[in-house]
């Protein structure tokens, strides 16, 4: 019986925005589902198919397509009936059946932790949205009717479930625009969370309602006295009534007491047009005196999700603050309904523009994410709604999630900026990039044409594009740090047979880049620098075409590599080159090239089975380097502290210092140190040397 008096009550809705083709199709969708669910109750002990129904009069109330309604009585088919996706495909077309798809759980698969399950069921559902927005008013709907039904359920689950609501439905309704959801997934989560707590404070609210009905009465009837003229009837100025979860989180959060929040009267004000929100603005503020600091023009620059409206707090009598919206008709289903309201007016309206981009963001996101539980921590930075504002220096304001840093600031920007900051000025003072934004801050960053992101950066940005562009920034600079050491391997390795790199010609490069099925010289200098392919292969070809007569012949060039800044990364650990050191340099498959000391052992082991590459140092380097030393000590009071002391006087920094052996004699330690050439190496080895206690001392080499 419940079924047909859902029905009627969809039919009836339906009737005043579909056409009569449409209603039939609902009608046998209707059937169709009410059959597949013939034999399955709720806990409640009511016919399953109650809630479909339930879920489709919710949509339609909010005038959605055809589609979306016959995919909201059928969304439980696929998972739980025989019924496949192709079935519903063929009766009600391919469109109702992927809503339907996007809308079913995943059930089949095996989760290895409950974490991980509840982040793919969270990503599955992101992902659907992306695809078309109608699954998530599906999935949106569809647990709105479940939290009103948590009744039968027992109390551990009834929890569970409030909880989920608001940490995850709860903020997607919010950043969709959706304050009727959004508020009643709030409402029933706090009543079935704490249902004590929600009696108490729901029983306090109705009381003090009726000590303040006469004063409330006296405002709002002042209000539509003066708006006479403004507004199209007295109607349209109204009270907004107080939320209890609202109030709660406010005594919560703010340490605010009941009376405090129950002192400040508020009320709705729905406008003609935009232009006249601001003369009922003026009105408002011509019979009661605006508090400064508390008015939002929320028109001139709508909220991330597409919110609109004027706020504005005023004295009132006796001194109580007055809170007053002022929106049109449009704002005001917009900001219930959101992008929902898309369908309402059959425009673009720029809730569901702003959505949309969020969406797309999520769905560039997805893409460079494959773990669930990855993807569900990077979203929840951009999805939840607590948000810091801040200035660009020409006056824009920008929105960053909360704890958000000059680094997140500058990626938000241009991700060219992000990749390129080497300073911030916040406020117009230097400060690091590590700063947290606050409410206010004019940020300004400083850029620079060499500089490239630092991975220390990931471990204090916020939001998800930042942490995304630095990470494909850095596999970037790895990518053309091989490309450069392919093409001077290259370079070298013709300089050899006495062929300069650029006086071969494009033809000719070409014809031998397409033997080896190179794209293009980037990815020939990548595959050398990775040792995947052998420079020598390359240039026997190019030998055998090149006209040795005229082309690339000059035996006055030198065939060695020269180091400098651009390659210090490059040069050993375990024997630690420093300038005028002779040198060459080692190519290993994958881990590319490597400086070593020509008397270096693990050189010497690696000859027979590696390529050699000649280098040398390019004059004048300058550059801070490492150097280990080996330092027999003798085992007496103070004999370490004396030793660092005397390297940190010679402007030496130790970057590691470790005893190797002691005994009741003597000791060895091994320090790596920072110098800038060999005659600062030098000095700090004659001063050590100066020390009684230091018996020897020597550069290490494996």
């Amino acid at each position: 019986m419940s079924n047909m008096f859902l029905f009627y009550k969809l039919n009836k809705v339906i009737h005043s925005y579909l056409t009569p083709k449409q209603r039939a199709l609902v009608v046998d969708a209707f059937l169709f589902g009410a059959d597949a669910h013939e034999s399955q109750v709720r806990n409640s002990g009511e016919p399953y198919f109650t809630h479909p129904l339930a879920v489709a009069c919710v949509l339609a109330g909010m005038r959605l397509d055809c589609e979306t309604i016959i995919a909201s009585l059928l969304h439980d088919v696929i998972e739980d009936t025989e019924i496949q996706a192709k079935d519903i495909a063929i009766r009600y077309g391919d469109k109702t059946a992927q809503l339907i798809e996007g809308v079913t759980k995943l059930s089949k698969i095996e989760f290895t932790s409950k974490a991980e399950q509840q982040a793919e069921n969270f990503r599955k559902m992101i992902l659907a949205m992306v695809k078309d927005i109608r699954v998530i008013l599906i999935k949106l709907a569809d647990r709105l009717h479940n939290m009103t039904t948590l009744a039968p359920l027992r109390p551990d689950k009834r929890r569970r479930i409030a909880l989920e609501t608001l940490e995850i439905y709860a903020p997607i309704a919010h950043r969709l625009g959706m304050h009727h959801f959004k508020n009643s997934f709030e409402e029933l989560a706090f009543e079935a969370t704490y249902p004590y707590r929600y009696k108490t404070l729901k029983a306090k609210v109705l009381q003090a309602q009726k000590h303040r009905d006469r004063l409330f009465r006296k405002i709002l009837e002042r209000l539509q006295h003066h708006l006479v003229g403004l507004i199209e009837n007295e109607n349209l100025v109204n009270g907004r009534k107080k939320r209890l979860y609202s109030i709660y989180r406010k005594m919560r959060d703010r340490e605010m007491s009941f009376s405090e929040i129950m002192d400040i009267y508020a009320y709705k004000v729905i406008a003609p047009s935009r232009r006249e929100c601001y003369s009922i603005l003026g009105a408002i503020h011509e019979i009661f005196r605006p508090i400064p600091g508390r008015f939002k023009d929320y028109i001139a620059t709508p909220k991330a999700n597409g919110y609109q409206s004027l706020h504005t707090t005023v004295f009132g009598p006796y001194g109580v603050p007055i809170e007053v919206q002022i929106k049109t008709k449009i704002m005001d289903d917009t900001a219930e309904k959101g992008v929902a309201a898309h369908w309402i007016y059959k425009a673009k309206s720029l809730s569901h523009d702003s959505a949309q981009k969020w969406l797309d963001k999520l769905s560039d996101l997805q893409q460079h994410v494959t773990k669930s539980t990855d993807f569900i921590e990077s979203v929840k930075l951009d999805l939840f709604p607590d948000e810091v504002y801040v200035f660009t220096p020409n006056g824009e304001i920008i929105e960053l999630p909360i704890n958000a840093t000059c680094i997140d600031f500058a990626y938000h920007i241009h991700t060219d900026i992000g990749n390129h900051c080497i300073a911030a000025k916040v406020n117009r003072r230097l400060t690091p990039l590590s700063y947290v934004l606050t409410h206010g801050d004019t940020v300004e960053i400083i850029t620079s044409p060499a500089a490239h992101p630092n991975p220390s950066w990931l471990t204090f940005i916020t939001t998800a594009r930042a942490k995304h562009a630095i990470k494909h920034a850095l596999k970037r600079y790895e990518h053309d740090e091989l490309v450069r050491i392919g093409q001077q391997i290259l370079s070298q390795a013709l300089l050899k047979r006495h062929i300069n790199l650029n006086s071969i010609s494009g033809e000719l490069m070409q014809e031998a880049l397409t033997k080896f099925n190179f794209p293009s010289t980037t990815e020939l200098y990548v595959a050398i620098g990775q040792v995947h392919f052998s420079a020598n292969t390359f240039i026997d070809l190019i030998e055998e075409k090149i006209n040795l007569d005229g082309i690339g012949i000059n035996k006055d060039i030198s065939c060695k590599m020269l180091i400098d800044e651009k390659n210090i990364c490059q040069l050993a650990t375990c024997c630690t080159p420093i300038p005028d050191d002779p040198i060459t340099g080692l190519l290993t498959l994958d881990k590319g090239l490597a400086i070593h000391r020509n008397k270096c052992s693990e050189l010497n082991k690696a000859t027979k089975t590696h390529e050699l590459i000649e280098t040398d140092w390019r004059k004048g380097i300058k550059h801070n380097f490492s150097a280990k030393l080996f330092i027999n000590i003798q085992n007496v009071h103070g004999a370490i502290a004396k030793v660092t002391a005397n390297i940190a006087h010679q402007n030496a920094h130790i970057l590691n210092f470790n005893i190797l052996e002691s005994d009741q004699q003597c000791g060895i330690v091994e320090t790596i140190i920072e110098i800038t050439d060999r005659v600062h190496l030098a000095r700090v080895i004659r001063s050590l040397k100066r020390l009684k206690i230091c018996l020897k001392i020597e550069r290490a080499l494996p």
